[in-house]
């Protein structure tokens, strides 16, 4: 609550009202393209994980065999509580025998597929050498006002 006072030094309540970017974002991990060698075989076995920042929530791509230009083709829906003050990471990992070794990722904003809609598009990944993600992203708002 706001608190402001008048000429006659008497004080005024306010009521500030808060919009909470409410939704649903779906995102479909298309294909990678030009990804870094990171075994001596000069061959990955990639997979993606797509992880809401502030709930965890993660989901993950199946693995393509031998590739460095993977294509998937995966959506997947997260129920974000708060857009504006949240974000995604997708990072690239190579699955191996005995665990998997990290090949890049992209961390992004929520705030131009919520501006947008929806919308497709490449993403350099940071942290690596090489490699690009096609991803396409989705907003389905639930706005909600809460007094504060």
């Amino acid at each position: 609550m706001a608190r402001k006072l008048n000429g006659s030094g008497n004080e005024i309540t306010q009521k500030r009202r808060e919009v909470i970017v409410r939704g649903v974002l779906s995102v479909t991990v298309i294909s990678a393209d030009d990804l870094p060698m990171v075994d001596l075989m000069g061959k990955a076995d990639p997979f993606v994980t797509v992880t809401m920042k502030k709930s965890e929530m993660t989901n993950k791509t199946r693995v393509v065999n031998n590739c460095l230009n993977p294509v998937w083709n995966q959506t997947f829906d997260f129920v974000v509580e708060d857009g504006l003050h949240d974000m995604l990471v997708i990072e690239v990992w190579d699955h191996d025998t005995f665990g998997k070794d990290y090949m890049g990722r992209c961390i992004l904003t929520l705030t131009r597929v919520i501006l947008e809609g929806e919308y497709k598009d490449c993403f350099q990944l940071d942290e690596a050498k090489s490699g690009r993600l096609n991803l396409q992203l989705k907003w389905t708002a639930q706005h909600v006002y809460r007094d504060s």
